[in-house]
């Protein structure tokens, strides 16, 4: 799965399950989730669930990290990280 695949669907993902019931319609690839109100602490568990069911990754805990998390560029780095670490999909 290409980089841009991963964005696009985590882009997505996120639109669908956080945004809806915001005021807020998107969000930049770099602006932090928590810090800008577009997933709280709880919201951050459940991409974490959805990053391993969708890309068939391990998220261990201690990777559960604003580094990995907080953005999309880091979040979509992390996935390409544990797909190329794991041998992909």
């Amino acid at each position: 799965m290409s980089a841009v695949d991963i964005k696009t669907t985590l882009r997505e993902y996120i639109r669908r399950n956080y945004l809806g019931a915001a005021s807020r319609t998107d969000f930049g690839d770099d602006d932090s989730f928590l810090r800008e109100g577009i997933v709280d602490s709880i919201g951050i568990l459940e991409l974490a669930q959805f990053v391993q069911e969708t890309f068939g990754v391990r998220v261990e805990t201690a990777d559960i990290l604003p580094s990995n998390f907080d953005t999309l560029n880091n979040l979509e780095r992390y996935v390409d990280r544990k797909l190329k670490t794991a041998g992909g999909p």
